[in-house]
């Protein structure tokens, strides 16, 4: 607040314009009216207007001067109130920089804190959300059922936890833990094989297996109930009912990793000529080539091994000549005894390449079929293929089990072409094997013939020619 100092100059001012306006005003009255007032009475009204305006001022002046003092009280209060808020002020000053400092260091502690917290929240939520996972699938949610629901607030992105949400969660944990511990029969309602519901009395093995003593349960996670899987296993109900009958202190228990996935499994298993029929067409034409190459690549084999038995029986009694291609070979060169080792030698590979086919008959075929049976399953495999595109296309893909259904039954004709050709190419190997070993026994024969045949006409005159041909056993070698 500004009080004036002094009040004279507004005064003089006024009474300095009062003055110059009667002067005026009296003016143009002479100037106008000369004869209206004379001059005595106008010098006498400015006298006496002269002497009222000094009153009015003497008393100004006198009012001016009794408030000097207090004028100056309040200058001199006012100085000294400045003087005092200006102390302040600095002391405010000083006050305002020093909280600055204490706000930027609280403002630190405050971020390393919220850092901190930061992270605590972010476990907080990432255990929120791998403990709301394991509860959507946990079989022990049908007979505590909510709890993902609880945790679903804690997992958003932004959430921020209190303490009571940290004890809800850590209460979760424990409730979750004790009860994978524990072997409890509860009665709950379940879902029957028809869709009706039945309160029933449920065992639970920790938290991997459920069963009633109708059958094993599967968990069903959208509804967070039992749905009872027919069995028609033996060993399952055994299993179940043996549960309730310890022997030796001990009970038969059914144990199933998956959470009863294994059990549905199991249950749905199909008949293995079921197999079959899920290959369609081209299985049925792949287990045919299979079992018409195994037919007769048996049938060789046998052959062949009863052909190699001969031949060695031969080797041992070569002056007795059975129905073998060794013999066989043996009865050519007596026939033609009286040939030179020329002419013995083209009789010889005559009678060894008519040997072959017989040795090598069905090697062809059973290599045919080996190499057409894998070639098959790929032609049934690509065509299921097709097919399950097709129901793709049709129907969509919101079926994953549906989708994967069709690639394995596409995948069985690939899977039986293999099972049909690779015995096929061991057999195919094994026959040639045998059959090149009859060959080699006949071929290393006949050239031991023919080496005696060429010692005996240089030592032998021509008449002995005519004499059936006596094979020594010592010079004849080979194995089968």
């Amino acid at each position: 607040m500004t009080i004036p100092l002094f009040n004279i100059s507004p005064t003089l001012k006024t009474l300095a314009m009062r003055c110059n306006a009667v002067i005026i005003i009296a003016t143009c009255l002479l100037m106008f009216n000369a004869n209206a007032t004379p001059l005595d009475e106008l010098l006498k009204q400015v006298k006496q207007s002269n002497v009222a305006e000094t009153k009015i001022d003497n008393a100004a002046l006198s009012r001016f001067k009794a408030n000097l003092a207090s004028q100056k009280t309040n200058l001199a209060t006012q100085a000294q109130r400045n003087q005092a808020l200006q102390q302040k002020m600095t002391q405010l000053q000083d006050l305002i920089v020093a909280n600055n400092k204490l706000i930027l260091a609280k403002q630190k502690l405050a971020n390393s804190e919220k850092s901190d917290l930061d992270k605590v929240f972010s476990e907080f939520r990432g255990a929120s959300q791998d403990l709301r996972g394991q509860l959507n699938k946990s079989p022990l949610s049908a007979t505590l059922p909510g709890r993902a629901t609880q945790l679903s607030p804690y997992s958003e992105a932004n959430y921020e936890p209190d303490l009571g949400a940290i004890k809800n969660l850590w209460l979760l944990f424990t409730q979750q833990m004790v009860a994978s511990s524990k072997v409890t029969t509860t009665d709950i309602p379940v879902t029957m094989a028809d869709g009706s519901k039945e309160t029933l009395a449920v065992t639970q093995i920790a938290g991997f297996t459920a069963f009633t003593a109708q059958g094993p349960l599967l968990y069903q996670p959208a509804s967070e109930s039992y749905q009872l899987l027919p069995s028609n296993s033996a060993d399952i109900s055994a299993r179940i009912a043996g549960f309730s009958q310890p022997q030796d202190g001990f009970v038969s228990a059914l144990i199933d990793p998956s959470a009863g996935g294994l059990l549905k499994r199991a249950t749905e298993a199909k008949a293995w000529w079921q197999v079959f029929s899920d290959a369609g067409i081209v299985g049925g034409v792949i287990v045919a080539v299979g079992v018409i190459g195994m037919g007769i690549g048996l049938f060789r084999l046998l052959v062949l091994g009863r052909e190699a038995q001969k031949i060695k029986v031969q080797k041992q009694q070569l002056n007795t000549l059975t129905d073998n291609s060794l013999g066989r070979i043996i009865g050519v060169a007596d026939r033609h005894g009286n040939s030179n080792a020329d002419e013995l030698a083209r009789f010889l590979d005559e009678a060894i390449l008519a040997e072959l086919p017989e040795c090598r008959k069905g090697l062809g075929s059973i290599a045919v079929l080996a190499t057409i049976a894998p070639m098959l399953g790929l032609l049934g495999t690509v065509a299921g293929m097709i097919e399950t595109f097709q129901a793709i296309t049709a129907y969509g893909n919101s079926d994953p089990q549906v989708l994967s259904s069709g690639i394995s039954k596409a995948l069985l004709t690939t899977k039986f072409g293999l099972i049909a050709a690779v015995p096929l190419m061991l057999l195919h190997s094994l026959l040639t094997s045998k059959s090149d070993s009859i060959v080699h026994v006949i071929e290393h024969q006949s050239a031991g013939l023919l080496a005696q045949r060429q010692q005996r006409l240089n030592l032998c005159v021509n008449d002995s020619a005519s004499a059936p041909v006596a094979v020594d056993q010592q010079q004849v070698t080979g194995n089968v």
